[in-house]
């Protein structure tokens, strides 16, 4: 079970360096068994970047609805199994060669990874 987090703890997460959010999203998401990204009609959000496409996750609903305003305000939090997400999601995305933006806030900041990276991250916290 996670603990759930005041709204100060979540401004202070929030305001953290990418490395900070991005520690707590690996414990988050193998405490929880889940990871969070938006999705609407047309599919999973993604997003363009300097390094090519990407898909945006989170550690938990609360911080993906935040995004889902603006031109993602027809997007809801969807949920993804941990298991499904490293074993079917990753291996799709180093084949598509597409990133993942881990834990972004609201400044657009957030650790850009390659799936690569980011399922070797998954590996350690195991």
């Amino acid at each position: 079970m996670s603990q759930e987090l005041s709204v100060e703890q979540r401004v202070m997460l929030l305001a953290s360096p990418d490395e900070e959010r991005l520690s707590y999203f690996l414990k988050q998401v193998q405490t929880s068994k889940q990871v969070w990204s938006l999705n609407n009609e047309q599919g999973f959000v993604m997003v363009e970047t300097d390094e090519g496409d990407c898909i945006m996750v989170w550690p938990d609903a609360e911080f993906a609805a935040q995004w889902a305003v603006d031109d993602w305000d027809d997007c809801e939090p969807v949920a993804i199994d941990l298991e499904t997400f490293v074993s079917t999601w990753l291996p799709s995305l180093i084949k598509d060669e597409v990133a993942v933006a881990v834990f972004p806030n609201i400044e657009d900041e957030g650790k850009l990874l390659s799936a690569t990276e980011l399922n070797e991250c998954f590996k350690k916290e195991i």
